[in-house]
């Protein structure tokens, strides 16, 4: 991003926007992907589709490709891609886009951010399937408790059962790197991530496919679930379209990211420009989502995909599975160990029920445990599953 707005070139306009957030992950390098035999109608665009969009107001809205980036002139445009920038202008030839008036005093202002953009349910909608994918970081950041490297404990038990990802119609396997951490116990895993998009584009396996989903290793997530939400959802076919996924912060985290094949295309075209106008420090999950408002792509909200325990005040416990009786939901998180991670997906699918487990009070770490009520731990007992009533 220019230091000033007034750095910028003398001509034409172009497209997207950022925000931070707070995930455990990290993330890029080589891939392993798998595919089932479901079949697939993806597809591929490079304009978001106006079927069904509703939009909400700003000063001197206009529609994203006409609006410009902060590195751009805007005097043509007269709309900045980011939310919250205006349009200032410099002089007669040069005008910036910035959220604030650069010059600290009074500035004419030619024009707001662009619209916001909501897609309504149509007919037709689009298909469910999915090409699903993780990040694995072997050696990642670690919470007190949280055993260290436990993401490959988690993706090689997964792939042995053939959970999460592993029954999507085709999955994806990517390395990490360690990532730096940042404000309010976040990651700073941009980079990261946008090299794992690079690798998938390549690829191109997303392309067969009507959803793309990048799921947390720690999230416990039942893709047939999603696939429900998705046909109750109705979004346009062939839209260019991502999910809001939760009635917390900026309402996209990272935990589950649910994305049309379109809007993939769309993001993997541009990030790029993304990157050099909003910068690598922060969240991927909040890149990602101001990234594909900037470039047009307009959003769909079900705030029941994600029930995620960093959106929660204190209190909570890393490994408490009582919140996994929600059939409502298709992803739980964070359960950092394959003992409370299973008790989750138990629990999910009705095997188990919380009084089941022993109360976290008294578990071991690592093991699934209720906080809401449970059989009293024995610490002298070794660990296990936290289990006390097998089904």
């Amino acid at each position: 991003m220019p230091t000033s707005p007034w750095q910028i070139r003398r001509a034409q306009p172009h497209n997207p926007p950022a925000t931070p957030r707070v995930p455990n992950i990290a993330g890029s390098s080589s891939s392993t992907t798998s595919t089932s035999s479901s079949s697939s109608t993806g597809g591929g665009s490079s304009s978001p589709t106006d079927v069904g969009v509703l939009t909400s107001s700003a000063l001197g809205a206009q529609a994203s490709g006409s609006c410009s980036w902060e590195s751009e002139n805007c005097m043509t445009s007269r709309c900045c891609r980011r939310e919250g920038f205006q349009c200032f202008k410099h002089d007669d030839m040069v005008a910036g886009c910035s959220p604030t008036c650069p010059n600290g005093t009074a500035c004419e202002v030619l024009g707001g951010s662009q619209e916001a953009r909501v897609l309504a349910p149509a007919t037709p909608s689009a298909n469910t399937s999915m090409f699903c994918f993780s990040v694995v970081t072997p050696a990642g950041h670690v919470a007190a408790g949280v055993q260290k490297g436990y993401e490959q404990e988690l993706l090689d038990m997964m792939r042995a059962r053939q959970l999460g990802i592993f029954s999507c119609n085709a999955s994806g396997v990517y390395q990490g790197k360690v990532a730096k951490t940042g404000d309010w116990q976040s990651v700073v895993n941009t980079g990261i991530f946008l090299s794992v998009w690079q690798q998938i584009k390549e690829e191109g396996t997303y392309k067969r496919f009507d959803w793309i989903v990048k799921v947390d290793l720690d999230a416990v997530f039942l893709p047939e679930r999603l696939r429900m939400h998705l046909i109750s959802l109705r979004a346009p076919a062939n839209s260019a379209v991502y999910l809001q996924n939760i009635d917390f912060h900026f309402h996209f985290q990272g935990a589950l990211e649910v994305i049309s094949s379109r809007a993939v295309d769309i993001f993997v075209n541009n990030a790029q420009d993304c990157a050099t106008n909003i910068g690598l420090n922060g969240g991927e999950d909040f890149f990602t989502m101001q990234c594909l408002d900037a470039l047009g792509v307009a959003h769909m909200t079900d705030y029941s995909l994600l029930y995620d325990k960093y959106s929660q005040g204190p209190g909570w416990n890393l490994f408490d599975i009582d919140n996994c009786t929600n059939q409502g939901l298709v992803a739980m998180h964070p359960f950092k160990a394959v003992n409370s991670w299973l008790g989750c997906w138990k629990v999910a699918n009705g095997v188990q029920v919380p009084d089941d487990f022993v109360s976290c009070q008294g578990a071991w770490d690592g093991d699934a445990c209720s906080l809401n009520g449970g059989v009293q731990g024995h610490p002298e007992q070794p660990l296990g599953d936290g289990i006390v009533f097998k089904k």
